[in-house]
Protein backbone atom coordinates (compact mmCIF):
# COMPACT_ATOMS: atom_id res chain seq x y z
CA UNK A 1 0.00 0.00 0.00
CA UNK A 2 1.80 2.84 -1.15
CA UNK A 3 -0.86 5.67 -0.64
CA UNK A 4 -3.13 5.80 2.61
CA UNK A 5 -6.79 6.52 1.73
CA UNK A 6 -8.08 7.77 5.06
CA UNK A 7 -11.40 6.90 4.31
CA UNK A 8 -10.86 3.67 4.29
CA UNK A 9 -8.51 2.97 6.93
CA UNK A 10 -10.52 4.87 9.12
CA UNK A 11 -13.27 2.31 9.01
CA UNK A 12 -13.85 0.16 12.36
CA UNK A 13 -11.32 -2.77 12.71
CA UNK A 14 -9.39 -1.74 10.14
CA UNK A 15 -5.72 -2.62 11.52
CA UNK A 16 -3.93 0.41 10.09
CA UNK A 17 -2.84 2.92 12.22
CA UNK A 18 0.15 5.53 11.77
CA UNK A 19 1.48 5.76 14.70
CA UNK A 20 4.32 2.47 14.28
CA UNK A 21 5.76 4.43 11.32
CA UNK A 22 6.11 7.89 13.43
CA UNK A 23 6.01 7.35 16.87
CA UNK A 24 8.07 6.34 20.00
CA UNK A 25 6.53 5.47 23.38
CA UNK A 26 9.17 4.38 26.39
CA UNK A 27 7.11 3.71 29.85
CA UNK A 28 8.48 3.89 32.82
CA UNK A 29 10.40 1.18 32.66
CA UNK A 30 12.16 2.01 29.31
CA UNK A 31 10.05 -0.57 27.51
CA UNK A 32 9.34 0.68 23.80
CA UNK A 33 5.30 -0.26 23.35
CA UNK A 34 3.31 0.81 19.99
CA UNK A 35 1.76 2.98 21.90
CA UNK A 36 0.42 4.69 25.95
CA UNK A 37 -3.08 1.98 25.04
CA UNK A 38 -0.64 -0.93 23.87
CA UNK A 39 0.54 -2.98 26.47
CA UNK A 40 3.03 -5.06 25.28
CA UNK A 41 6.53 -5.02 25.02
CA UNK A 42 7.81 -4.92 21.30
CA UNK A 43 11.36 -4.86 20.04
CA UNK A 44 12.97 -3.03 16.61
CA UNK A 45 12.31 -6.34 14.50
CA UNK A 46 8.76 -6.59 15.77
CA UNK A 47 8.10 -3.12 15.21
CA UNK A 48 8.70 -3.97 11.64
CA UNK A 49 6.56 -6.97 11.64
CA UNK A 50 3.63 -4.44 13.06
CA UNK A 51 4.36 -1.90 10.20
CA UNK A 52 4.18 -4.75 7.63
CA UNK A 53 0.84 -6.18 8.91
CA UNK A 54 -1.20 -2.97 9.05
CA UNK A 55 -0.45 -2.53 5.65
CA UNK A 56 -1.60 -5.66 4.67
CA UNK A 57 -4.74 -4.89 7.25
CA UNK A 58 -3.48 -7.89 9.12
CA UNK A 59 -4.55 -7.86 12.69
CA UNK A 60 -1.82 -6.84 14.91
CA UNK A 61 -2.16 -8.57 18.60
CA UNK A 62 -0.68 -5.14 20.03
CA UNK A 63 -3.39 -3.20 19.11
CA UNK A 64 -6.08 -5.02 20.90
CA UNK A 65 -7.49 -2.44 22.84
CA UNK A 66 -8.24 -0.41 19.91
CA UNK A 67 -9.61 -3.38 18.25
CA UNK A 68 -11.97 -4.26 20.90
CA UNK A 69 -12.88 -0.35 20.97
CA UNK A 70 -13.95 -0.61 17.46
CA UNK A 71 -16.25 -3.57 17.81
CA UNK A 72 -18.11 -1.98 20.06
CA UNK A 73 -18.77 0.85 17.25
CA UNK A 74 -16.37 3.33 19.27
CA UNK A 75 -13.79 5.47 18.44
CA UNK A 76 -10.61 4.10 18.91
CA UNK A 77 -7.03 6.00 19.80
CA UNK A 78 -5.80 4.36 16.61
CA UNK A 79 -8.69 6.25 14.24
CA UNK A 80 -8.52 9.45 16.03
CA UNK A 81 -4.19 10.06 16.17
CA UNK A 82 -4.44 8.59 12.24
CA UNK A 83 -7.03 11.41 11.72
CA UNK A 84 -5.34 13.86 13.20
CA UNK A 85 -1.93 13.06 11.65
CA UNK A 86 -2.68 12.78 8.19
CA UNK A 87 -5.28 16.06 8.37
CA UNK A 88 -2.01 18.04 9.70
CA UNK A 89 0.94 16.08 7.93
CA UNK A 90 -0.38 14.63 5.15
CA UNK A 91 2.57 14.37 2.95
CA UNK A 92 4.89 13.32 5.89
CA UNK A 93 2.63 10.92 6.55
CA UNK A 94 2.44 9.38 3.62
CA UNK A 95 6.35 9.47 2.96
CA UNK A 96 6.72 7.70 6.41
CA UNK A 97 4.86 5.07 5.05
CA UNK A 98 7.42 4.13 3.29
CA UNK A 99 10.26 5.07 5.20
CA UNK A 100 9.37 5.29 8.94
CA UNK A 101 11.02 8.00 10.45
CA UNK A 102 10.49 9.21 14.01
CA UNK A 103 8.42 12.79 14.54
CA UNK A 104 6.55 11.93 17.69
CA UNK A 105 7.22 10.75 21.05
CA UNK A 106 5.25 10.00 24.21
CA UNK A 107 8.24 10.10 27.03
CA UNK A 108 7.12 8.70 30.64
CA UNK A 109 11.07 8.71 32.03
CA UNK A 110 9.39 8.25 35.72
CA UNK A 111 6.61 7.56 37.91
CA UNK A 112 7.21 10.10 40.45
CA UNK A 113 3.46 11.18 41.27
CA UNK A 114 1.93 12.82 44.11
CA UNK A 115 -1.81 10.89 44.07
CA UNK A 116 -3.26 7.82 44.16
CA UNK A 117 -6.07 7.83 41.09
CA UNK A 118 -8.45 4.51 41.99
CA UNK A 119 -7.88 3.54 38.16
CA UNK A 120 -3.84 3.64 37.96
CA UNK A 121 -1.26 1.45 39.24
CA UNK A 122 1.97 1.56 40.82
CA UNK A 123 4.36 1.22 37.89
CA UNK A 124 2.37 4.88 36.91
CA UNK A 125 2.28 6.50 40.57
CA UNK A 126 5.24 6.17 42.88
CA UNK A 127 2.67 7.43 45.42
CA UNK A 128 0.78 4.09 44.99
CA UNK A 129 3.62 2.31 45.06
CA UNK A 130 4.81 3.97 48.48
CA UNK A 131 0.97 2.88 49.33
CA UNK A 132 1.12 -0.77 48.24
CA UNK A 133 5.15 -1.65 50.19
CA UNK A 134 6.27 -2.02 46.19
CA UNK A 135 9.70 -0.21 44.93
CA UNK A 136 8.52 3.39 44.75
CA UNK A 137 10.50 5.31 42.04
CA UNK A 138 10.81 3.71 38.26
CA UNK A 139 12.99 6.55 36.76
CA UNK A 140 15.66 6.36 33.35
CA UNK A 141 18.52 8.32 32.03
CA UNK A 142 17.03 11.10 29.34
CA UNK A 143 20.63 10.95 27.72
CA UNK A 144 19.56 7.48 26.49
CA UNK A 145 17.86 8.30 23.70
CA UNK A 146 18.33 11.02 21.09
CA UNK A 147 15.52 12.80 19.82
CA UNK A 148 14.81 13.89 15.90
CA UNK A 149 15.54 17.51 15.85
CA UNK A 150 12.89 17.66 13.32
CA UNK A 151 10.24 16.19 15.54
CA UNK A 152 6.76 17.64 15.30
CA UNK A 153 5.29 16.44 18.69
CA UNK A 154 6.86 15.40 22.37
CA UNK A 155 4.36 14.44 24.80
CA UNK A 156 5.46 14.24 28.48
CA UNK A 157 3.41 11.85 31.23
CA UNK A 158 4.53 9.94 34.16
CA UNK A 159 4.18 9.63 37.02
CA UNK A 160 3.19 13.16 37.25
CA UNK A 161 5.34 15.83 35.01
CA UNK A 162 5.91 18.76 37.26
CA UNK A 163 7.41 16.41 39.23
CA UNK A 164 10.10 14.79 37.30
CA UNK A 165 13.03 17.13 36.66
CA UNK A 166 14.57 15.22 33.73
CA UNK A 167 11.54 16.19 31.58
CA UNK A 168 12.79 19.83 31.49
CA UNK A 169 16.78 18.80 30.91
CA UNK A 170 15.23 17.33 27.64
CA UNK A 171 13.26 20.54 27.10
CA UNK A 172 16.18 22.53 27.58
CA UNK A 173 18.30 20.46 24.81
CA UNK A 174 15.60 20.76 22.34
CA UNK A 175 16.44 23.67 19.90
CA UNK A 176 13.39 23.57 17.35
CA UNK A 177 10.89 25.83 19.68
CA UNK A 178 8.18 25.04 16.92
CA UNK A 179 7.93 21.94 18.34
CA UNK A 180 4.68 21.04 19.62
CA UNK A 181 5.14 20.20 23.60
CA UNK A 182 1.86 18.55 25.46
CA UNK A 183 2.16 17.74 28.81
CA UNK A 184 -0.21 15.23 30.53
CA UNK A 185 -0.81 17.32 34.31
CA UNK A 186 -2.64 16.25 37.20
CA UNK A 187 -2.63 19.83 37.69
CA UNK A 188 -2.42 19.45 41.49
CA UNK A 189 1.40 21.10 41.48
CA UNK A 190 3.48 23.52 39.44
CA UNK A 191 7.41 23.75 39.49
CA UNK A 192 9.23 26.35 38.33
CA UNK A 193 12.21 23.93 36.59
CA UNK A 194 8.97 23.02 33.89
CA UNK A 195 7.54 26.25 33.79
CA UNK A 196 10.82 27.74 32.78
CA UNK A 197 11.91 25.05 30.61
CA UNK A 198 8.34 25.25 28.74
CA UNK A 199 8.50 29.24 28.09
CA UNK A 200 10.61 28.61 25.48
CA UNK A 201 8.27 26.77 23.23
CA UNK A 202 4.94 28.19 20.89
CA UNK A 203 2.90 25.14 21.23
CA UNK A 204 2.50 24.21 24.52
CA UNK A 205 -0.71 22.01 25.13
CA UNK A 206 -1.58 20.86 29.01
CA UNK A 207 -3.53 17.89 28.75
CA UNK A 208 -5.81 17.66 32.02
CA UNK A 209 -6.80 15.35 33.53
CA UNK A 210 -9.89 15.80 35.22
CA UNK A 211 -12.63 13.30 35.80
CA UNK A 212 -15.25 14.96 37.38
CA UNK A 213 -15.34 18.77 39.84
CA UNK A 214 -15.30 18.76 43.06
CA UNK A 215 -15.74 15.88 45.24
CA UNK A 216 -15.64 13.28 42.10
CA UNK A 217 -12.25 14.25 41.06
CA UNK A 218 -11.32 14.33 44.83
CA UNK A 219 -12.72 10.39 45.02
CA UNK A 220 -11.70 9.61 41.69
CA UNK A 221 -7.73 11.03 42.15
CA UNK A 222 -7.50 10.69 45.57
CA UNK A 223 -5.36 13.31 47.73
CA UNK A 224 -6.04 15.96 45.09
CA UNK A 225 -7.89 19.36 45.99
CA UNK A 226 -10.11 20.38 43.37
CA UNK A 227 -9.56 24.26 44.57
CA UNK A 228 -5.68 23.67 43.47
CA UNK A 229 -6.42 22.47 40.61
CA UNK A 230 -8.53 25.39 39.56
CA UNK A 231 -5.54 27.70 40.67
CA UNK A 232 -3.54 26.28 39.02
CA UNK A 233 -4.64 25.72 35.57
CA UNK A 234 -5.35 29.99 36.06
CA UNK A 235 -1.62 30.32 36.69
CA UNK A 236 -0.80 28.23 33.63
CA UNK A 237 -3.26 30.32 31.32
CA UNK A 238 -1.83 33.38 32.73
CA UNK A 239 2.05 32.52 32.31
CA UNK A 240 2.28 30.49 29.39
CA UNK A 241 -0.55 31.26 27.25
CA UNK A 242 -1.09 27.34 26.36
CA UNK A 243 -3.55 25.58 25.02
CA UNK A 244 -5.74 23.22 26.79
CA UNK A 245 -7.63 20.05 26.52
CA UNK A 246 -9.26 17.88 29.15
CA UNK A 247 -8.94 14.13 29.52
CA UNK A 248 -11.54 12.13 31.05
CA UNK A 249 -11.45 8.41 32.08
CA UNK A 250 -15.42 7.47 31.96
CA UNK A 251 -16.11 5.46 34.68
CA UNK A 252 -19.10 4.35 37.17
CA UNK A 253 -18.10 6.86 39.59
CA UNK A 254 -18.08 9.99 37.57
CA UNK A 255 -21.43 9.51 35.37
CA UNK A 256 -23.43 11.43 37.86
CA UNK A 257 -20.60 14.56 37.15
CA UNK A 258 -19.97 14.17 33.90
CA UNK A 259 -23.31 17.28 33.19
CA UNK A 260 -21.06 19.39 35.52
CA UNK A 261 -17.57 18.67 34.07
CA UNK A 262 -19.24 19.76 30.99
CA UNK A 263 -20.39 22.94 32.05
CA UNK A 264 -17.20 23.41 33.98
CA UNK A 265 -14.95 22.52 30.60
CA UNK A 266 -17.26 25.59 28.73
CA UNK A 267 -17.16 27.89 31.55
CA UNK A 268 -13.34 27.72 30.66
CA UNK A 269 -13.65 27.65 27.12
CA UNK A 270 -11.66 24.69 26.74
CA UNK A 271 -12.51 23.38 23.39
CA UNK A 272 -11.17 20.23 22.98
CA UNK A 273 -12.23 17.41 25.16
CA UNK A 274 -11.43 13.37 25.10
CA UNK A 275 -13.02 10.99 27.19
CA UNK A 276 -12.12 7.29 27.27
CA UNK A 277 -14.19 4.31 28.18
CA UNK A 278 -12.16 2.92 31.01
CA UNK A 279 -11.95 -0.80 30.60
CA UNK A 280 -9.77 -1.88 33.69
CA UNK A 281 -9.62 -2.04 36.73
CA UNK A 282 -12.76 -3.86 35.46
CA UNK A 283 -14.51 -2.81 39.01
CA UNK A 284 -14.64 0.71 38.23
CA UNK A 285 -16.11 -0.09 34.95
CA UNK A 286 -19.55 2.25 33.81
CA UNK A 287 -21.42 -0.95 33.85
CA UNK A 288 -20.74 -1.54 37.38
CA UNK A 289 -23.48 1.48 37.58
CA UNK A 290 -25.73 1.18 40.52
CA UNK A 291 -28.35 3.97 39.95
CA UNK A 292 -30.65 5.29 37.22
CA UNK A 293 -28.73 7.58 34.71
CA UNK A 294 -29.93 10.89 34.58
CA UNK A 295 -28.27 13.20 32.44
CA UNK A 296 -30.53 16.15 31.45
CA UNK A 297 -31.08 16.72 27.54
CA UNK A 298 -29.49 20.31 28.12
CA UNK A 299 -25.65 17.60 28.36
CA UNK A 300 -26.20 16.93 24.42
CA UNK A 301 -25.72 21.06 24.05
CA UNK A 302 -22.95 22.40 25.81
CA UNK A 303 -20.25 22.81 23.35
CA UNK A 304 -17.49 20.62 24.49
CA UNK A 305 -20.01 17.72 23.56
CA UNK A 306 -20.95 19.07 19.93
CA UNK A 307 -17.81 19.88 19.05
CA UNK A 308 -15.95 16.33 20.11
CA UNK A 309 -17.68 13.39 18.33
CA UNK A 310 -15.55 10.79 20.33
CA UNK A 311 -17.30 12.49 23.51
CA UNK A 312 -20.71 12.79 21.82
CA UNK A 313 -20.51 9.34 20.97
CA UNK A 314 -19.10 7.30 23.98
CA UNK A 315 -21.33 9.46 26.08
CA UNK A 316 -24.62 8.10 24.04
CA UNK A 317 -23.59 4.83 23.91
CA UNK A 318 -22.92 4.71 28.01
CA UNK A 319 -26.13 6.15 28.16
CA UNK A 320 -27.86 3.55 25.71
CA UNK A 321 -26.15 0.80 27.36
CA UNK A 322 -27.22 1.77 30.77
CA UNK A 323 -30.60 2.19 29.46
CA UNK A 324 -31.09 -1.37 27.93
Amino acid sequence: MSDIQLKDVLKFEHSFCVLPFIHQHIDTKQRQRVCCHSTTEITPERLIGIQQDMLANLPVPECSTCTKCEQQKQFSFRQTETRDWFRNYPKLCQDAIKNPVVISYDLRYSNNCNLRCQMCDAESSSEWARYIGKEVFQTWDPDSITINPDAKKIYFAGGEPFMIKSFSQVLNRIENTDCEIQVNTNATILTEHLLSALERFRDVTFILSIDGTGSTIEKIRTLCDWNIIQKNIDTLRHRLSPKFMVNTVLQKDNLDNIPELANWIDSKEISIWHAEILTRPEQFYFKNYASKLQWPESLWENACVQKNMQVYKNLKFIESSLAA
